[in-house]
């Protein structure tokens, strides 16, 4: 999909998009050969001002090394102000450094304690057949509750290949579902009929199940893992803290997600943004090119571009542990809410559901 690092770069330039009226924000850009993470420009009256911004997605806090080598980096372009973003904080001397040279210091990161359901993005809501039909959609988030979460989960073939299932939550959960061993059951199934013991194991666990006999596994498709006979499965089962979804409607899970907190480290001073609210994609869309959004995680492809409508096919994105796909048109205004694919091995795995999403819907 895209890497965490690039994906911090592209909310913190979708936060200055946001909050920056009629500022030019680009992301990514090379100024003379060099690099820079978000370059934010705008004009008053004659006057044009440029801001060059550096992100850092790291666990640690920045030093004050790392806001000189910043310094110097930006000076050459003579930046009308400079920012620096981490997503960990700064250490005391990154501090001093950056009041002494002018430089804005901002801490990112996402505010775990809420859960928001986009209002722009698309997503799957199921209603449950006991609801009346009178009565109106709801659903709520309940108390923190622990659960257990299976990650990492590994096919050993008898041919001495292996194959790892998708990280994605919304993707792994579509194909354990759907992928049938020899005895009838789903990979899902095999794997929680595993007793599960915390208490020594701080919260994770790794599995191996070893099959007596060589079993087959069908999964639904192909796209990711192929069919075969397996030898063994591994796993990792970590207990962590959970929100049921309560209501009489269901929604994919990944559907939620946090609000994004923008800190000021110098003042203190914080806003908090949606990310449904922030530009993340470029500003505007090619044909013949994919895209995605997230929360949750949907695929798509740009087919045409008229005046100011573009078509869209979603042509991949996995809810309630079910493929959905569809076409629409919509305002070219919402170009920037796409971003675009940029991993090969994905492209090439787009492009094959595209031509099945095509021969459905005889498209060709």
């Amino acid at each position: 999909m895209i890497s965490e690092d690039k994906y911090l770069e592209r909310i913190v330039a979708g936060i200055h998009s946001a909050t920056s009226e009629g500022a030019d924000v680009t992301w990514n850009e090379i100024i003379d050969d060099r690099q820079f993470d978000v370059t934010v420009r705008f004009q008053i009256g004659t006057m044009r001002y440029l801001v060059l911004v550096e992100v850092k997605n790291k666990n640690r806090k920045s030093s004050a090394s790392e806001i000189e080598a910043f310094v110097t980096k930006t000076r050459d372009y003579n930046s009308n102000k400079s920012v620096f973003v981490t997503a960990a904080g700064f250490q005391s001397g990154a501090i001093k450094v950056a009041q002494k040279h002018g430089i804005e210091l901002f801490t990112v990161k996402f505010n775990q304690e809420k859960f928001v359901l986009s209002e722009a993005q698309s997503h799957v809501l199921i209603r449950h057949r006991k609801a009346q039909t009178s009565e109106e959609m709801k659903i709520e988030l309940g108390p923190p509750t622990p659960v257990e979460i299976i990650t990492d989960i590994v096919l050993h073939y008898t041919s001495g290949k292996k194959a790892k299932l998708p990280q994605d939550p919304s993707q792994l959960e579509y194909y354990v579902a759907n992928t049938v061993l020899s005895d009838g059951k789903t990979i899902d199934q095999v794997i929680r009929e595993i007793p599960i013991d915390f208490d020594n194991s701080n919260g994770n666990e790794s599995h191996l199940i070893k099959f007596p006999a060589p079993t087959f596994a069908k999964p639904i498709d192909d796209y990711f893992f192929p069919k075969g006979s397996i030898q063994s499965l591994e796993f990792k089962i970590t207990r962590s803290m959970g929100h049921p979804i309560r209501g009489n409607t269901q929604i994919e899970p990944s559907a939620f997600s946090h609000p994004v907190v923008y800190k000021n480290a110098l003042t203190n001073e914080e806003i908090e943004l949606q990310l449904d609210q922030l530009p993340l994609g470029d500003k505007q869309l090619s044909i013949g090119k994919f895209y995605f959004q997230v929360h949750p995680l949907i695929y798509y492809y740009c087919n045409n571009i008229t005046d100011d409508e573009q078509e869209m096919f979603i042509v991949e994105s996995f809810q309630n542990r079910r493929l959905l796909t569809t076409q629409f048109r919509q305002h070219t205004k919402f170009s920037n809410r796409y971003i675009p694919v940029a991993h090969k091995p994905t492209i090439k795995r787009l492009e094959r559901r595209l031509s099945d999403f095509k021969r459905n819907r005889h498209l060709d």
